[in-house]
């Protein structure tokens, strides 16, 4: 067939509009798809920075509870000492050099707030006086512990922040405060932020709620409040300043535009920061754009060939169409013929996948946090008290502590359920469990293993006559009558507990404190008994049982009247 290049022809027209909205096609597509292509990576690399600086934030979280859980644990040793630990104040913080790997010095102030004991330099010792810092009066102030700003530290010149813990004696005045202050330079506290800046040029920083920075690769501007240096406070910054949480695009303090993302501290009014450079971050979307444009005029060159090509094939078929038509109208052909594959349905299918998806990390996250959870109680399950008291175990064995386990059940259970119902058996496992938890200290925990088998975790305890003296207040929960099926029920309990130290192993601790549940129960019910394990630190002083008032058998007499 011989080559006609006519303007005047439809193929030829045709042809040229072809390769016109084939270039015009390709060219919007190559701009719209790298426009849309940066800004899906601009969410996904925001949501990856926001989520970043939770696991960080989170991190920091619990890094400062644990070390506020340590000086309390030390408050409550020294306040067993009755403020006179044997050997002196320095001497009792020195006996503790495991709190230099939590710290960066531990002091000991009076009343007035005068050093009395320090783990750093004991020569400065009764030297100086801290009462006027705003550490000690906010203290003072709150009558707990605080976390306090940054400041730099007249004894070492470092810049720190001090966690508090007040000691009080048995009136509520204030003997003590114990001091926990950490080095804001020092790679144990900020050093894994450093680590976790994306990309060559990005970096972590931290400041407090009002402005101060804590962290920053510049060390320079360490305990520098943002509003007074050069260029004052950034727009992104004061939206964060003023509770913002998340992340935007915008300039940082020396000009660089960057992806800048925010997230708040549970423990205190510190903001998490990240910085990511947006030249950095769509490095590979830069390089592309050039590529990408030049193999659009490519398509369109390709697309204007075959275009043609098929143009004088595509010509062809429209009689055949019109024999389609025809014979569709006369009925010697069915509709079968126009059908043609469409992909719609792939997009149906996609987000119908992607609902599913959805629902499924919704559930995964619904489940694990029902699995720590006891539902009828609320408080800790028997997964929760395994993980509980392994961390309980590690902490005695690096401070050669004692641990007390007690395994307790509700006496005659089953006679409660029998006589009363089943639901009624439940509002005694609850309101149980609710005065368990209030009999045991801040620093314990408690837990529901299974029916009405319950444990309690007590760290920290003394060689003396300390576990009979939990032991006896678990047994009190149950003075009080319990409120079942809308009638008063006087309700005892058996508890064995076992002491030993950070050597022995869980599944010991829980088989001999069910030894001394049996052997609580064997004696009558409604005591307690008391087991040593090989592991304790020094043997507990023997305790004797105290005998209880009887108590009426109220279960008993309930059964005595259904019958």
């Amino acid at each position: 067939m011989p080559f006609n290049l006519n303007p005047a022809t439809l193929k030829f027209r045709l042809t040229v509009l072809l390769i016109g909205l084939v270039l015009l096609a390709t060219s919007l597509l190559t701009f719209v798809s790298l426009y849309l292509a940066e800004r899906q990576m601009r969410d996904v690399i925001g949501s990856q920075q926001v989520a970043l600086l939770s696991s960080a934030a989170a991190y920091i979280d619990a890094d400062l509870e644990a070390r506020q859980t340590l000086l309390k644990t030390l408050r409550e040793e020294l306040g067993r000492t009755d403020g006179k630990p044997s050997g002196g104040m320095q001497t009792f913080l020195e006996a503790h050099a495991g709190l230099r790997d939590e710290f960066f010095n531990v002091l000991v102030l009076d009343s007035s707030g005068a050093m009395l004991a320090n783990m750093n330099d004991r020569r400065i010792n009764d030297k100086v006086n801290f009462g006027k810092r705003a550490y000690f009066t906010d203290t003072v102030a709150a009558r707990e512990g605080v976390i306090s700003r940054p400041f730099k530290s007249a004894l070492s010149g470092k810049p720190v922040i001090l966690l508090t813990e007040p000691v009080y004696d048995a009136d509520g005045k204030l003997i003590f405060m114990l001091g926990g202050a950490i080095d804001l330079q020092r790679p144990r506290f900020f050093g894994q932020l450093a680590s976790l800046g994306s990309g060559a040029t990005g970096y972590l920083f931290m400041l407090t709620g009002d402005g101060t920075v804590i962290h920053h690769p510049d060390k320079g501007r360490i305990l520098q409040r943002v509003q007074d240096e050069p260029g004052g406070v950034t727009p992104a910054t004061r939206a964060a300043l003023d509770g913002f949480e998340g992340w935007v695009e915008g300039p940082t303090k020396s000009g660089v535009r960057a992806l800048i993302t925010y997230k708040r501290l549970r423990k205190t009014d510190w903001i998490v920061g990240a910085v990511y450079p947006v030249a950095e971050a769509f490095t590979p979307l830069i390089r592309m754009r050039p590529t990408a444009l030049l193999a659009s005029v490519a398509v369109a060159a390709l697309a204007g060939l075959a275009g043609w090509l098929a143009i004088l094939r595509l010509l062809r078929p429209l009689g055949a169409l019109r024999r389609h038509v025809a014979g569709n109208a006369d009925g010697s052909e069915n509709i079968d013929v126009f059908n043609v594959r469409r992909r719609d349905e792939f997009g149906e299918l996609s987000r119908a996948f992607f609902t599913l998806s959805q629902q499924r990390r919704e559930a995964e996250v619904k489940l694990e946090a029902q699995a720590r959870t006891d539902i009828l109680t609320g408080i800790d399950n028997r997964r929760m008290f395994e993980e509980t008291f392994a961390a309980a175990l590690a902490r005695a064995a690096r401070a050669n502590s004692s641990v007390a386990l007690a395994y307790l059940d509700i006496d005659h259970f089953k006679a409660i359920n029998d006589t009363y119902g089943h639901k009624a058996g439940d509002q005694v496992l609850v309101e149980f469990a609710k005065r368990l938890r209030a009999a045991v200290r801040s620093t314990d925990s408690v837990a529901r293993l299974a029916g009405d088998e319950f444990v309690a975790i007590f760290e920290g305890v003394s060689n003396d006559a300390e576990p009979a003296i939990l032991a006896g207040k678990i047994l009190d929960i149950a003075r009080t009558p319990f409120l079942a099926a809308g009638k008063p029920l006087q309700v005892t309990t058996s508890v064995g507990m076992a002491i030993g130290g950070g050597g022995a192993s869980m599944e010991d601790y829980l088989a001999l404190s069910d030894e001394a549940l049996y052997a609580a129960k064997d004696g009558g019910r409604n005591r307690f008994a008391l087991r040593l394990l090989d592991s304790a630190p020094p043997p507990v002083a023997r305790v004797r049982v105290p005998v209880r008032p009887p108590i009426p058998d109220a279960i008993t007499d309930a059964l005595r009247d259904a019958e």
